[in-house]
């Protein structure tokens, strides 16, 4: 594993670039002209094509995320979902669908949470999904908190994204000591 820097500035251990990388329809492409579009259609006030090319984005982002589940791959899947997530729910929220853009924001969060707890995660994919699950967190309880629905939803997700967080960096540096990926390392605190 070496350390690589990914858009945004932050970096990420990846596994050093082999034919194992996976390629999907030009990787990232079709979701970036999909998201240009519905930002257009946004910003000239078509909320409903908008929303439906979001849509179609966030599911092109689903899909480039599970690819990456199975196989490195060249683009930021953990990026690409959340933002995809994100640009829905506050379309939705603009539109005072709160619950819904709630459920996207806390989707976001879940699903980053839950790959960098998977031990059958590609650690790469782990540690990118824990460096951009405090996007995720954060957006979610400033939703959550901006209505008043806090519930000490907040104070969990955090103690949940910290203790993955942990589990997941100290992971990662016993396989990079180790060399490989180590599954015998246990992965969710208990």
């Amino acid at each position: 594993m070496k350390q690589v820097s990914i858009p945004g500035g932050t970096q990420a251990f990846a596994a050093s670039r082999s034919r194992d990388f996976v390629v999907i329809d030009g990787g990232d492409r079709y979701w970036k002209r999909l998201t240009e579009r519905a930002n257009m259609a946004y910003s000239q006030g078509e909320i409903s094509l908008a929303r439906g090319i979001y849509g179609d984005a966030l599911a092109e982002g689903e899909r480039l995320f599970a690819a990456a589940l199975e196989k490195p791959c060249h683009y930021p899947a953990p990026v690409i979902y959340n933002v995809s997530c994100h640009n829905l729910a506050e379309l939705e929220n603009g539109e005072g669908n709160y619950l819904e853009a709630e459920g996207l924001y806390r989707r976001a969060y879940e699903r980053l949470l839950e790959a960098a707890r998977s031990s059958s995660s590609p650690m790469a994919m782990r540690v990118a999904c824990v460096q951009h699950l405090k996007q995720a967190l954060a957006a979610f309880a400033h939703h959550l908190r901006s209505g008043g629905r806090d519930d000490g939803v907040i104070d969990r997700a955090v103690q949940e994204a910290y203790g993955t967080a942990f589990a997941v960096f100290r992971a990662a540096r016993h396989a990079e000591q180790a060399g490989d990926d180590c599954p015998h390392c246990p992965i969710i605190p208990s």
